[in-house]
């Protein structure tokens, strides 16, 4: 009796053992997917201010901007300064460099185009850079064909044209320049009593007025103050900066 009570003893509690030590769950590695998404960094690049200035303290102007909000800008004796000023066909000259806007009347037969605008600057090394704004070629530009069967497009509006002076005949100017695939261009322009002209030069710092125009760009600090590297000015219309500027005056 002993021995068959002591067996199922035994029985028992290799039954409860086995039980107890059997897993309660199965493993299932669900790795924990820990969000890496972050806000967007800011972009890294050129931040731009422009507007009226309406005052100037030491080193740091106030821009009121068109939205009628004020930005601060900082500058310092390392800032490139430009002023934009009135010009004359006299200031076009072979070699310096040029930007055309046409006017809204497209050119017909080939003939050159009539130019709205001039604005005249110097050259960077003795090169044409293009603006920081554009990475096309100095020459015309030219319309996509419009799709099968699509309505008749609107004739495309004339791009300006950049590049350097080649030669004054006369009311017309040849601008030489590149196209889009590198190519040599050959653009004759034609000016007439309605065109405008206008020169970019290097300035003091004592351009900087109240009371003028100014587009500054260079990198933003943590306080929202623009570390200006460069600082373009020109002359208020009416007291207002709105719109599009004469042209060569938006910096």
């Amino acid at each position: 009796m002993l021995a068959v009570t002591g067996a199922a003893a035994l029985s028992i509690a290799a039954c409860g053992s086995s039980n107890n030590s059997s897993p309660t769950s199965t493993s299932t590695s669900t790795s924990t997917v820990t969000s890496t998404t972050t806000s967007p960094a800011p972009a890294q690049g050129e931040a731009r201010v422009s507007g009226l200035i309406a005052s100037v303290a030491g080193n740091s102007i106030q821009v009121t901007k068109e939205d009628n909000t004020n930005a601060a800008v900082n500058f310092t004796s390392t800032t490139k300064v430009t002023e934009v000023a009135p010009a004359t066909l006299s200031d076009v000259t072979s070699g310096s460099c040029i930007t055309v806007r046409p006017t809204k009347q497209e050119s017909q037969g080939g003939q050159p185009m009539t130019a709205a605008s001039v604005r005249v600057s110097p050259s960077v090394n003795g090169s044409c850079p293009p603006p920081k704004e554009s990475g096309q070629g100095s020459g015309p530009g030219s319309s996509s064909p419009a799709p099968s069967g699509s309505p008749t497009p609107t004739p495309a509006k004339a791009k300006p044209v950049r590049g350097s002076v080649a030669s004054v005949t006369g009311n017309t100017i040849t601008v030489a320049g590149t196209d889009a695939s590198g190519n040599t261009t050959q653009t004759p322009v034609t000016v007439d009593d309605n065109t405008k002209y206008s020169k970019l030069a290097t300035a003091t710092p004592d351009a900087i007025a109240q009371g003028k125009c100014a587009v500054a760009r260079g990198t933003m600090d943590n306080g929202g103050t623009l570390q200006a590297t460069t600082i373009n000015v020109r002359p208020a219309n009416d007291g207002k900066c709105g719109g599009r500027p004469p042209h060569g005056q938006g910096g």
